[in-house]
């Protein structure tokens, strides 16, 4: 992690209420300490923890979680949506124990 270095933000909790649509803001990495970097620039700068990525907000609910690409924001958008038309399909609700790419095969084989 470097100074300069390009990073996805995307929006979660109150930020993301009401979207349909995923929103991800590219920004990059402007200030590294000891125990927080800061991503952006301008009037108030998101801070970050080091260790674990989460967004340090003074005791408040993160509005932003962050990737170093974009894939990933996408990929884990698309798990989720896969694995929530497959639990309302068969009536289950709990955690899925499967990966991405068998989502995607038992997603193909339910809309034959």
């Amino acid at each position: 992690m470097n100074v300069g270095d390009k990073v996805f933000l995307k929006a979660v909790g109150n930020n993301a209420r009401g979207r349909k649509e995923v929103l991800i803001r590219e920004d990059v990495i402007t200030k590294i300490g000891r125990k927080y970097f800061e991503v952006g620039s301008g009037y108030k700068p998101l801070k970050f923890h080091i260790e674990g990525l989460q967004q340090e907000t003074g005791g408040y609910i993160a509005d932003w979680e962050l990737y170093f690409t974009k894939q990933d924001i996408l990929d884990e958008d698309e798990f989720q949506r896969l694995a929530w038309d497959i639990k309302t399909r068969f009536g289950g609700y709990g955690k899925v124990n499967l990966t991405l790419d068998q989502l995607r095969r038992i997603d193909a084989i339910i809309k034959e």
